[in-house]
């Protein structure tokens, strides 16, 4: 279903092929790369990363792992604000790179972009391979045919108007992204209904996607079941959320939301699933909670669903 239009400029009404920035969902795919190149023997879950990438600045620093990246338990902060300061491109991807740690590795769940920057940053390292590169691999697979990190404007769904960028269209949201200037793990990826619907198919269905398996069924078991509890109560997989009430309500589900108002999430008991897109930070993100009207549009992904069949 579609509804509205891609700004408050712009009447033309929503297509399925109009680009939504799916910030945080970006996560999302990061991880399902790091697990191909898991699978393949590339990087190793649980060995330290700093022989491939140093993260982190503190005496607990060395002892960090892609697991705890990937889990929100490594320690790092939440963000690197050296943006705000007109720190760009390498050297703020440096600054996020030696970010502080604020808790010994492993100890406690704190959701922090600066560890999925460096989680693009490891995978790059270890492979030889720019992340978009991995990522357009992984969207191949997945039949996800119009995901992007370079939208058309035309086509992409505005979000905020900024003081200090006007309005925000066909470039990344998240000020983290914008200022580092290239692909990151994080934030940034575009993409269509369809291609955010491809990725939920690919999780149901254990880790095969519309053309060809994109994952192994332990890789999809990682991504399902919780190795850490986060502050507010939900658990948190290898990048996915698991029963977080907030916005999945009562369902026994499996997903992640982004910050201009994507999310979606799997039931693995029934094997619906829910993608919900929407711009709620456009024009402004005052007084933009959408998470009632999440858990109302996930209510029914509870109920049975037969799973196609796909190809393996």
């Amino acid at each position: 279903m579609l509804a509205g239009t891609p700004s408050a400029q712009d009447d033309t009404p929503l297509r399925a092929d109009h680009l939504f920035d799916l910030a945080s969902l970006t996560k999302v795919f990061t991880t399902v790369v790091a697990l191909r190149l898991v699978e393949q023997g590339i990087v190793v879950l649980d060995a330290p990363v700093e022989d491939l990438v140093a993260v982190g600045t503190g005496a607990e620093a060395a002892r960090i792992t892609l697991r705890h990246l990937l889990t929100h338990t490594a320690g790092l902060p939440p963000e690197c604000a050296l943006w705000r300061d007109g720190v760009t491109g390498e050297s703020l991807r440096d600054g996020v790179l030696r970010s502080e740690l604020r808790n010994t590795p492993g100890a406690a769940h704190a959701y922090s972009d600066v560890g999925f920057i460096a989680v693009g940053e490891i995978l790059e390292r270890a492979s030889g391979r720019s992340l978009e590169s991995l990522v357009g691999d992984v969207a191949t697979e997945l039949g996800a045919d119009a995901l992007t990190w370079h939208p058309d404007p035309e086509r992409a769904v505005a979000t905020e108007e900024q003081p200090h960028r006007g309005l925000i269209r066909g470039q990344v949201h998240d000020e983290l992204a914008h200022a580092l200037g290239r692909p990151a793990g994080h934030a940034g990826l575009f993409g269509t209904l369809d291609d955010v619907a491809a990725l939920a198919r690919m999780i149901r269905d254990d880790g095969v996607g519309a053309r060809s398996r994109v994952l192994s069924p332990g890789s999809i078991r990682l991504m399902s079941e919780p190795v850490a509890r986060a502050e507010t109560g939900y658990g948190q997989a290898v990048g996915l959320r698991v029963r977080d009430q907030a916005w999945m309500g009562d369902t026994d589900a499996v997903g992640h939301t982004g910050f201009t108002g994507t999310c979606f999430a799997v039931c693995p008991e029934s094997g619906g699933f829910g993608v919900l897109l929407v711009n709620r930070v456009h024009p402004t993100r005052v007084d933009t909670d959408v998470s009632a009207i999440r858990r109302e549009f996930l209510h029914p992904i509870a109920g049975r669903v037969d799973a196609p069949t796909r190809p393996r």
